[in-house]
C-alpha cells in the first residue's frame, strides 16, 4: 500500500504547549510515534488559537517538534477571559483554519473543535478524559456535549483510553469503540536507583483536584520520617494550600518532560493518591505505566482500571493506603531497590499508534 500523503491532528494540548512542556501527554505521544512510524507522511497539526505571544514565545524557548509536522498555531491578538478559561477553548474556533486538501486521514482529541460537513478522509475521534464530568470544563458542558455528539456521529472509528471513556462512546451510541488504553516508552526510562537520604515516595503528574489531599495529608503526618514529592503544573491551588504545612511534603513544580525521568531515579517509592469516584475524571493514568517502566514498586487506590494494572503495583483501598506505604517504607531508603520493567509489548506507545495508524487505514 502506498503512504498517505497527509494526515491532520486536532490535538487537545496546543503547540505552545507541547514545546513548553515536551511530548508528554498522549495525543503527543501518539503524534511523535506517527511521524517515527511514517516518516514520508505530512502531519498537519492544527492548534487551537493562542493569544499572542504564547506560540511565538514557545518556538523561541521551547522544545523542538518533529520535522514531519506541519504546525498551524493562530495567535490573535486578543485578551482571552481570565475567570473561566476554558470559554476561550470555544470561542478559539472562530480562528480555526480550514482543513488541509487532498487529506488521507484525521485524529481528532479535541471535542469543542467544530467538524467539517465533509472531512473526506477516515476520522479517528480519540476519546482523552470524559470532559463532561471533568470539573475544568464544567463552564462549556454544553458545548462539550454538542462536541462529543457531532464528532462520534462523524468518526469512522473510535478509540478510548479508559472503560470510563469507553462507557463515554456507548452513551453517544458508539457501541463499536476500541478500547485502548496509555503507555509509555520503556526506552525512556533508567532502573538505576539513587536513593536520597530519606525513604521517597513520588507522584508525577497534574496537582488538581482529581488529587486526594487528604489523603496524602494522612499519608505525610503518619510518616514523618518519609519524604512525599509531588512532580507537576498546580491546577487547583486548594490542593496545595492544604498540603501546605507538611514539613515533609515538597511540591517540585512542573519538571519538563524529558527531565522527569531522572526525577524517578530518586524515588523509592511511586504512588498514585487519586481521589475515587467523585474527582476522577474519566482518564487512564499515563504515570502508572511509566513508573513501572522504571521498576519502581508501585501503590494506587482503586482508579478506573485498576484490574488491568501492570505487574508490580499495589492496588488498595483509600484506608490501606497508609498501611501499604508504611510497611514498605520500613527499613528505609533504597530498601525496595528496583525489579525489571514491567512494560508488556502491548503497553507501548509505539503498539497504541500502530493500532490507530491500522484505524486510519495508514
Amino acid at each position: 500500500m502506498t503512504e498517505a500523503a497527509a494526515l491532520l491532528a486536532l490535538p487537545m494540548h496546543g503547540e505552545a504547549k507541547l514545546r513548553r512542556e515536551g511530548l508528554r501527554t498522549r495525543d503527543g505521544h501518539v503524534l511523535d510515534w506517527i511521524s517515527r512510524l511514517r516518516p514520508s507522511l505530512a502531519v498537519h497539526v492544527h492548534s487551537r488559537a493562542e493569544p499572542w505571544p504564547r506560540v511565538t514565545l514557545a518556538r523561541r524557548r521551547g522544545q523542538e517538534l518533529p520535522g514531519s509536522w506541519r504546525c498551524t498555531s493562530p495567535q490573535p491578538l486578543v485578551l482571552p477571559p481570565i475567570r473561566a478559561r476554558r470559554r476561550w477553548w470555544v470561542k478559539a474556533r472562530r480562528y480555526s483554519p480550514p482543513w488541509p486538501q487532498p487529506l488521507d486521514g484525521a485524529i481528532v482529541w479535541n471535542p469543542v473543535e467544530r467538524p467539517p460537513k465533509a472531512p473526506g478522509a477516515p476520522v479517528l475521534f480519540d476519546l482523552l478524559d470524559d470532559w463532561l464530568i471533568h470539573p475544568m470544563f464544567h463552564v462549556i458542558g454544553e458545548e462539550v456535549r454538542r462536541g462529543y455528539a457531532q464528532w462520534l456521529d462523524l468518526a469512522t472509528a473510535v478509540t478510548a483510553n479508559s472503560e470510563g471513556t469507553l462507557e463515554l462512546a456507548h452513551r453517544f451510541g458508539r457501541s463499536d469503540a476500541i478500547l485502548l488504553p496509555n503507555g509509555c516508552d520503556p526506552e525512556r526510562f533508567s532502573t538505576e536507583h539513587l536513593p536520597q537520604a530519606q525513604f521517597t515516595v513520588g507522584y508525577g503528574g497534574k496537582i488538581s483536584e482529581r488529587l486526594d489531599a487528604a489523603l496524602i495529608g494522612d499519608c505525610a503526618r503518619a510518616l514523618p520520617h518519609v519524604r512525599f514529592e509531588l512532580a507537576g503544573p498546580t491546577l487547583a491551588r486548594g490542593v496545595k494550600a492544604e498540603l501546605a504545612g507538611e514539613p515533609n511534603v515538597r511540591f517540585l513544580g512542573d519538571i519538563p518532560y524529558p527531565r522527569y525521568p531522572a526525577v524517578l531515579r530518586r524515588w523509592d517509592l511511586a504512588w498514585v493518591p487519586h481521589r475515587v469516584g467523585p474527582g476522577e475524571v474519566g482518564g487512564d493514568a499515563i504515570k502508572v505505566y511509566e513508573y513501572r517502566a522504571a521498576g519502581l514498586p508501585t501503590v494506587t487506590t482503586k482508579i478506573i482500571g485498576w484490574q488491568r494494572m501492570p505487574e508490580g503495583v499495589m492496588v488498595c483501598e483509600r484506608g490501606d493506603v497508609p498501611a501499604a506505604v508504611a510497611e514498605l517504607s520500613g527499613e528505609g531508603p533504597g530498601s525496595l531497590g528496583r525489579d525489571r520493567p514491567a512494560v508488556r509489548p502491548e503497553d507501548t506507545w509505539r503498539a497504541k499508534t500502530e493500532k490507530i495508524l491500522d484505524l486510519l487505514r495508514l
